[in-house]
């Protein structure tokens, strides 16, 4: 079989198990331990990259340089103003804001995949969220034609190498462009496991006296972080494989993530066919069928893409069931169940309260045509091909390499690090935290804010407060990238009950607009509406481009916008936003006071400084009612508004008339009347 040098360059990269860089990788660099089997159980064996830019890496001569994660030993012996452990959506973002607001930083980031690092130091995974995979695959997904490919008699193995081949290229676009940003801004970045230093540490000691005359106020203390199993460019002696370094900063910014929850009872040391939410990273075949544990985003997901793929068997086990496990992820029941009715409908078998209770048999390595032998906890059984146990993530703060603990940081028993909510101060003196490692939401887009405003609040020198008007438990909004994509933020009707609001739900399905008839029927987009203002409280989407439109929706929930305003927003046409309005005049029919009230109120719009109390319009109710029938014909309204002082026209009169008069006998009773000066009265000031 005849291969090319980018793919031989990878296969040696990438072995089954374990593949450690020592450092500065050199010829001998990489350790084996196991042979390849037939299947390729990792991403990078799976792929013969053919772009220039790997052949080029791949093809270049081994001279023990590298050109991502090593750093010079003059900068790191000189004091930094942050130090940021860990390299994901956080830490980056977290540097970036320390440069930009003129300070040095330096990110030290341990590869998550030993096997996911190319020979010039560059880490695939670097700088990209833990979903980075899904989101490449699920694009894939998207564009490749599995069916046609299949048609031409492509072998599986061959099919995913081009799958795979486009993952790679996107990481390592991603993860270049996160070096080369960094670079920009003068941040150092350093491959290494980092551990951190308490107060107390001789290291730290030694560090406080060698740098005291950098310090306006050497009382304000520094912080120093050990790095090993790292590569350093030394001046003399070159490049130097396995050091052990000690970089000191003023402060902290810890960004160590997350990691798959593993759960008793299932095999994950076969790791060729059971996989979790980090292993699935590095998955190197194309499955036959998929059993995926758990309903929660990540499950749904990958279930979506692997059906998008063309696997003809996918399944989701989920213990509980489809309405609870969606309440939790905060979904609205019509988005949850058009997305149960698509998945269905695409042939995925959504399996309630059911579990696996046993995994009677796990294939070898090489044995490419069994399955995975399961019980389920009613008797029955199941085979499948890849098991994916997506059953949640932990944060990674009990980690004894990391050293937060004995450092003085405060940790939970599941690993989350607590903070100070506005400013991310940990409990240990100059030392902050960001991201997954602190617990929910744990978003990349989230994380990231939390990373920038710890660091502002750290480096902030002026008198006022930067994070005065943070809310750390501010809504978030929600992307879930299936296929169609669902997008959600602020509440629920559910929701929205619980906090004391009466509201009125609007819906439009996507076929509702030109754009979704011609391109995308299926989807829904639905407003939450304050059923008292008209105000939107929520906005919950699932069709295509959905986790865009929610960004709109959020817009409007934020900004108090109401459905009137909606109505009066010109739309360009055959476009997804479209969708807003219709969904703004489905609620607006359930209004009591819609729209066609809206002209009315601005023309009966009292003036702040009358009293419409009960007593005062049922006493000028009374006195115009002069039959004490308990209603008023149009002639009886225009004269108990001239009683009042406001004199209206007939045309008003008779439309207040017409759209009060629910029963047809042409009159209006006190009740309908106060409801109408209810919308009209200034609101009492809150005390």
């Amino acid at each position: 079989m005849k291969i090319s040098a980018a793919a031989a360059a990878l296969l040696s990269l990438a072995v089954p198990t374990a593949t450690a860089w020592t450092a500065v990788p050199t010829s001998t660099s990489i350790v084996r331990s196991s042979s390849m089997s037939i299947r390729s159980p990792s991403l990078l064996q799976s792929t013969t990259v053919k772009d220039a830019a790997v052949e080029e890496v791949a093809a270049a001569p081994d001279t023990g340089a590298r050109e991502f994660g090593v750093v010079n030993t003059n900068k790191l012996s000189k004091l930094y103003d942050l130090v940021v452990i860990g390299g994901g959506p956080a830490g980056v973002a977290g540097a970036i804001k320390a440069a930009q607001m003129g300070r040095r930083a330096i990110v030290i980031d341990k590869p998550k995949f030993d096997a996911g690092v190319l020979p010039n130091g560059l880490d695939l995974f670097f700088g990209g969220p833990t979903g980075l995979f899904s989101k490449a695959l699920r694009d894939l997904a998207k564009t490749t034609n599995v069916a046609a490919m299949r048609a031409q008699h492509m072998d599986s193995d061959v099919i995913w190498k081009q799958i795979t081949n486009g993952i790679v290229k996107l990481a390592m676009r991603n993860s270049e462009g996160q070096c080369r940003t960094l670079a920009r801004y003068g941040i150092d970045y350093l491959q290494g496991s980092a551990m951190l230093l308490g107060e107390d540490d001789p290291a730290n000691a030694v560090a406080e006296k060698k740098f005291a005359k950098d310090m306006d106020s050497p009382e304000d203390g520094l912080r120093s972080v050990k790095v090993t199993h790292t590569g350093v460019l030394d001046d003399y002696v070159g490049f130097v494989d396995d050091a052990e370094v000690t970089v000191t900063g003023t402060k902290v910014l810890v960004c160590t993530g997350s990691k798959s929850t593993r759960l008793p009872g299932i095999p994950f040391e076969e790791s060729h066919r059971i996989f979790d939410s980090d292993t699935i990273n590095l998955l190197g075949y194309f499955p036959r069928s998929v059993t995926i544990s758990g309903l929660g985003i990540i499950g749904i997901e990958f279930a979506n893409i692997f059906n998008a793929l063309g696997v003809k068997d996918v399944n989701i086990l989920v213990r509980g069931d489809v309405e609870t496990s969606t309440k939790k992820l905060g979904m609205d029941m019509d988005v949850a169940n058009e997305l149960m009715r698509l998945l269905k409908k695409s042939g995925v078998k959504v399996l309630e309260g059911t579990s696996v209770s046993e995994f009677s048999y796990v294939p070898p390595p090489g044995a490419d045509d069994e399955y995975i032998e399961m019980k389920l906890n009613d008797g029955s059984t199941m085979q499948t091909d890849l098991f994916f146990a997506a059953t949640g993530r932990y944060p990674v703060g009990k980690n004894e390499e990391t050293g937060l603990e004995s450092a003085g940081v405060e940790v939970a028993d599941r690993g989350m690090v607590g903070i100070d909510k506005k400013t991310l101060a940990t409990s240990s003196k100059n030392v902050y935290a960001a991201g997954d490692v602190i617990g929910p939401p744990a978003l990349a887009s989230t994380s990231m804010e939390q990373a920038q405003r710890a660091v502002s609040a750290m480096f902030h020198e002026g008198d006022d407060d930067v994070t005065k008007d943070a809310n750390h438990d501010d809504p978030l909004s929600i992307g879930v990238w299936t296929i169609p994509e669902m997008g959600y933020f602020g509440l629920t009707k559910e929701q929205a009950e619980k906090e004391g609001y009466s509201v009125v739900e609007g819906t439009a399905r996507f076929d509702q607009c030109l754009r979704g008839r011609v391109f995308a029927p299926d989807g829904l987009c639905k407003l939450v509406v304050d059923e008292k203002e008209g105000t939107v409280l929520g906005c919950h989407l699932i069709g295509k481009e959905a986790a865009e439109m929610v960004h709109y929706g959020m817009a409007l929930v934020k900004a108090g916008t109401s459905i009137f305003e909606i109505l009066q927003t010109v739309y360009t046409a055959v476009t997804f936003h479209e969708l807003f309005k219709e969904a703004a005049l489905d609620a607006n029919s359930k209004l009591d006071f819609g729209v066609e009230w809206q002209e009315i109120f601005a023309i009966l719009q009292a003036e702040c400084d009358v009293d419409f109390s009960e007593d005062y319009l049922r006493e000028k109710f009374d006195s115009i009612d002069e039959d004490g029938s308990g209603e008023l014909d149009e002639e009886e309204m225009r004269a108990l508004f001239e009683s009042m002082g406001r004199t209206v026209s007939k045309r008003v009169i008779f439309n207040i008339m017409r759209l009060s008069d629910t029963d047809g006998n042409g009159t209006i009773d006190f009740g309908e009347f106060k409801a109408i000066f209810d919308k009209i009265a200034c609101p009492k000031d809150e005390e």
